[in-house]
């Protein structure tokens, strides 16, 4: 069995924490990593060094790709530069699935703003064990993971 390898972009060590307890012990996902710290190690095997040479979004772009993960969670408001990260992300790796994790604060604008970048998912950073776990099987199988809210936004932008 093929296992789906995730990544998490998140500053915030206890939802990230929460995020990679969620996702460990499942035969199918193998957590690699947090992208966005600067003392990386990927499941104690090497370190990915911050490159001096290169911006912040440069840097987090090039360690994706050198882990190359399946499915990237990023939260939106804790990644550097935003909207540009995320397009940048979606135009140079377009096999890394990204799932947009958010809280209370997103506006559904910048949500649907995310989805329009390529983003495959959207969902609260407080969801359950069970609805991460079933949001990587669903977007690694090409499908969107967005709430059904969300989804009649989605159709309404469509039809008008």
């Amino acid at each position: 069995m093929k296992k789906v390898t995730v990544a998490i972009a998140d500053t915030n060590s206890v939802r990230r924490a929460n995020l990679e307890q969620s996702l460990q012990g499942e035969q199918d996902i193998k957590v690699i990593t947090n992208v966005l710290s600067r003392e990386l190690e990927t499941s104690g095997e090497r370190r990915l060094k911050p490159r001096t040479d290169m911006t912040e979004i440069e840097d987090v772009i090039a360690r994706i790709g050198q882990l190359k993960p399946r499915i990237l969670f990023v939260h939106l408001h804790e990644s550097p530069g935003g909207f540009a990260l995320l397009e940048a992300l979606y135009r140079e790796y377009p096999e890394t699935l990204l799932v947009l994790l958010t809280d209370e604060s997103a506006k559904e604008e910048e949500i649907l703003q995310a989805l329009a970048t390529g983003v495959r998912g959207c969902m609260d950073h407080e969801a359950t064990r069970a609805y991460f776990l079933k949001a990587v099987r669903v977007v690694d199988r090409g499908e969107v993971w967005v709430t059904r809210k969300m989804l009649g936004k989605i159709m309404d932008e469509v039809l008008h």
